[in-house]
């Protein structure tokens, strides 16, 4: 780290004259110097800096100093914006640099001038209202970014009409191209000296150039993966193939809305566009039938026949669209993209149908669509050759990549074995703010009275920290269950995942001192309840993947074949960084009080289960319950 830099963490430094309460932490000076050297030597480096660490600033001080274009990529578009609007310009004002900094998101993200005047013309008076508010807003915006008007991921139906896709956008032979802000997005990154991107965005570059961001990308020095601990997930995705019903259901909406605008005089298109809805009617239709909501291996499910049938008539519709849309592309350019996308999607179904030993074919359920997924079964490999293709320095960041003390298991699904390490334990001060409590006489996790187990075992926990609590589940099912358990106890209120969306079900837990909020997923990581407001985490069951998830099935059985244990070098791993996350919600900040409690009797009572235990934050542990109890008595009173 340079001189100049260093300085900015000392305890009369720059950042301390703009961040109140800023204290001096040695963790965080030791996570700069290593970024600071692993940009000044285009070198890769493995971070795990703990819980309160001042990752952030660690990473983006040495950035913005550096002199070099640097691309900062997070998991959520929250943590950009975070990032963006608060943490850059409080290090750009340290530093006293006049920086170009820019923000840049996938193209779903942006208002698309052309599809809202498609949108309002097709006359949806379910929708006029809230089209006629977009147009108010896209008069005065500076960005196009939807995020300033509304969250693009909460479902609702008006996003993807007045957004464009890689699959829809006309790219030049839009006639709004030169006012387009995705354009407009790209064009200030290229220009920026650092870019704030996310992880999708960034896969979407490196896996198949769909985004538009290879032309941010080949020009940067160094890039740095924030919540990278989210990567090999994210890679597998991206790295493999995927339809949707959403897309062939967007694909007929945009065919027949040209049909319309040119006059309406091409039956042929028109008639085998609806034949396509009705056969992707008819594979939703299938599906459902077969029952079940998680992901299924197609292997599987092609021994169904009706569900192959369909999905031969999808084949068959694709075709008979694709050769009606060709027919007639010269008419405009709309008409053109139109038979490349049926073009596109027929051939991504055909991939999808094939055997192919290095990646899982599957399928799952997503609201009331579904999408089909061709995942490979290792990313090491292509990812190997994305950073190579893009030299210079590497740096990859998460509160937790590492698993029993080490970053083995991290390093190894991405192909870093030869990074750079370097492991930072938590400023925090677990041992004298916090305790974990494990029950004692806990049956077995697929014991038929466990769920109600937990909560017998719980409930004097909830009552004695008067709510503040979250009940994190692996399962919906286990929600749904633990709702029902403790309403009919009486206790309340309770906030459940699915009753309303992630940030309303947030804001009306840190509204309040007493509310017991019960999730699964999302609220496992990414969530931060700072203070009193949360002094009590009750983890039900070690996460560990379900054995019925296709994908893991398959890596499973390769390992086997290889002669690995996949439990040990690959389902224990997975689950310890996932109970890492979740126990992670607990402490976030120095005068922090709480309770972790995990009532799952294999963190005591399995030989594995001295991994999870060396792998948390160094609590106190007890497993009487009225010393917890007690413990949670005096946080609610103090």
């Amino acid at each position: 780290m340079t001189a100049a830099t260093g300085d900015l963490f000392g305890a009369e430094g720059p950042l301390a004259h703009e961040l109140p309460g800023y204290a001096p932490r040695a963790v965080q000076e030791r996570m700069a110097a290593a970024v600071a050297e692993a940009l000044g030597g285009g070198n890769r480096l493995l971070v795990e800096a703990g819980t309160g660490t001042g990752k952030t600033l660690a990473y983006l001080a040495p950035a913005l100093a550096s002199g070099r274009k640097v691309i900062v990529s997070t998991a959520t578009r929250n943590l950009q914006d975070q990032i963006y609007r608060k943490d850059v310009p409080v290090v750009r004002r340290a530093l006293g640099r006049r920086l170009r900094v820019s923000l840049l998101k996938g193209r779903g993200n942006y208002l698309c001038r052309h599809r809202l005047d498609l949108a309002e013309a097709a006359g949806d008076r379910r929708l006029a209202g809230r089209l006629h508010a977009v147009r108010e807003w896209a008069a005065r915006t500076a960005t196009g970014d939807l995020a300033e008007i509304g969250d693009v991921g909460d479902g609702n139906p008006l996003w993807p009409r007045i957004t464009s896709t890689t699959d829809n956008c006309l790219g030049g032979q839009c006639p709004e191209y030169e006012n387009c802000w995705v354009l407009a997005a790209r064009r200030a990154a290229q220009a920026a000296d650092v870019v704030i991107a996310n992880h999708h965005l960034l896969f979407a570059d490196l896996a198949l150039r769909e985004e538009g961001f290879g032309e941010v990308l080949p020009g940067a020095d160094a890039v740095i993966l924030d919540e990278a601990h989210k990567l090999p997930e994210i890679a597998g995705r991206f790295f493999g193939q995927a339809l949707s019903g959403r897309q062939l259901r967007d694909l007929v909406r945009d065919g027949h809305a040209e049909c319309a605008e040119l006059g309406g005089d091409m039956p042929d298109l028109d008639a085998t566009l609806r034949a396509l809805e009705i056969a992707e009617d008819g594979f939703l239709a299938a599906l459902e039938r077969l029952g079940g909501g998680a992901g299924r291996a197609w292997p599987d499910l092609a021994r169904d026949t009706g569900l192959l049938g369909a999905a031969d008539d999808l084949d068959r519709a694709l075709d008979e669209a694709g050769e009606a849309a060709r027919a007639v592309a010269e008419r405009s350019d709309v008409l053109q993209a139109l038979a490349q996308r049926i073009a596109d999607l027929r051939a991504r179904l055909g991939l999808l149908r094939e055997a192919d030993p290095a990646r899982v074919s599957w399928i799952e359920r997503r609201g009331a669509g579904w999408m089909w997924h061709a995942t490979p079964l290792d990313v090491a490999e292509p990812f190997g050759r994305a950073l190579a293709a893009h030299p210079g320095a590497w740096i990859f960041t998460s509160a937790t990549l590492s698993v029993d003390g080490r970053l083995d298991y991290f390093a190894g699904r991405l192909g870093l074995e030869e990074a750079d390490t370097l492991i930072l334990d938590s400023p925090f001060d677990y041992r004298r703010n916090s305790l974990c409590y494990l029950p004692e006489g806990m049956p077995a996790p697929r014991s038929p009275g466990y769920d109600e187990a937990v909560i017998e075992s719980v409930l004097p926990l909830i009552r004695a920290a008067g709510g503040g609590a979250f009940l994190l589940c692996t399962s919906h099912r286990a929600v749904r269950r633990y709702a029902e358990l403790l309403q009919h106890r009486g206790v309340g209120p309770l906030l459940v995942q699915g009753e309303h969306g992630r940030g309303e079900l947030l804001d009306r837990f840190r509204a309040r001192d007493d509310a017991v909020l019960i999730g699964t997923g999302s609220f496992w990581e990414g969530v931060d309840v700072r203070g009193r407001g949360l002094r009590l985490v009750i983890i039900d069951r070690l996460p560990f993947a379900s054995p019925s998830d296709p994908v893991l099935a398959a890596r499973t059985a390769a390992m086997r074949e290889r002669g690995e244990d996949p439990f040990m070098s690959f389902q224990l791993p997975q689950a310890v960084i996932a109970l890492k996350q979740g126990a992670g919600r607990l402490i976030r900040d120095d005068d922090d009080r709480g309770l972790l409690a995990i009532c799952d009797p294999r963190l005591a009572g399995s030989g594995y289960g001295r991994v999870f235990r060396e792998s948390l934050p160094p609590m106190p542990v007890t497993r009487d319950a009225a010393a917890a109890a007690d413990f949670l008595r005096a946080l609610a009173a103090a």
